[in-house]
Formats: structure tokens, C-alpha cells, sequence
């Protein structure tokens, strides 16, 4: 009887894996905007909202929104039509987070909380990542 060794699955492009990430970047950032908007003290507590830029809740969430839902959202609609500008928007995506979580800790303080870590270390691999797509779309160089 011959036994067949189940098929280990390939290691996903860069390609993917920055869309995948981004998506998720994007589809979360979203809820939680409608979170801080809809219901900001209920969701987050006072004392948060008091840190916050003009302790504003509904701020907090359009800016949210724009730096880490519709930034990742547009790059993921020019990675998916091919547009050169997609390493650039990728670099800006991770940055973009990365730089994120550093406001936001200065603002609501220190120790950060779990999750402002995870999305440090996951704007790090955005960038990571999107270092590894940018080198793998360029044109190989000519040598004579």
C-alpha cells in the first residue's frame, strides 16, 4: 500500500500577504472608528476620551478611519491593479501604523496595551514585507 505525504503548502507571496494584512488593517481600523464615533466613552472610558485630542472621540475616529482604513484601502486597490505606486503605498501603510502607535502612546500613556504592541510589531512587518515586494518588482538590472 502506498501512502501519500500530504502537500505542504507553498510559503505565500509577499504579494498576498500584504493585501491580507492590509485588508485586515483596514476592515478593523474601520470598526473601530464606528466604534469610537458611535459610542467613543461607553467603548474606550472617560479617562481615555480626556487623553485623546481634543478629547474627542468622533476626532479620534475619522482620523482613525483615514490614516489606517482608507490609506490600507487604497493600496490594496492599486496592488490589485498593478499600479507601480503600490511598493511606495506599502511603505507608507507600515510607516503610517508604525508611526500610529507611537502618537497614540504618547497620548494615552505608557505602559501600551496589548494590542497597541501587536499593531506596532504588525506595521513593522507591513514594512518588512513591502521592502521584500519592492525589491522582487523591479526590473532586473543590465550588466555589460
Amino acid at each position: 500500500m502506498t501512502t501519500v505525504e500530504p502537500r505542504v503548502p507553498a510559503r505565500m507571496p509577499v504579494r498576498t500577504s500584504l493585501l491580507w494584512l492590509e485588508a485586515f488593517l483596514a476592515v478593523g481600523a474601520y470598526a473601530g472608528a464606528a466604534g469610537l464615533v458611535l459610542a467613543g466613552p461607553e467603548i474606550v472610558g472617560d479617562a481615555v476620551v480626556a487623553d485623546l485630542p481634543f478629547a474627542s472621540p468622533v476626532f479620534a475616529g475619522i482620523a482613525l478611519a483615514i490614516v489606517n482604513g482608507l490609506l490600507p484601502t487604497a493600496v490594496f486597490i492599486a496592488e490589485l491593479r498593478g499600479a507601480r505606486s503600490a511598493v511606495a503605498g506599502h511603505l507608507l501603510v507600515g510607516a503610517a501604523l508604525v508611526a500610529w502607535i507611537v502618537v497614540q502612546v504618547a497620548f494615552l500613556g505608557w505602559p501600551p496595551h496589548w494590542l497597541q504592541i501587536t499593531y506596532f510589531v504588525f506595521g513593522w512587518v507591513i514594512l518588512g514585507l513591502a521592502v521584500g515586494h519592492g525589491r522582487s518588482t523591479r526590473a532586473p538590472s543590465r550588466t555589460r
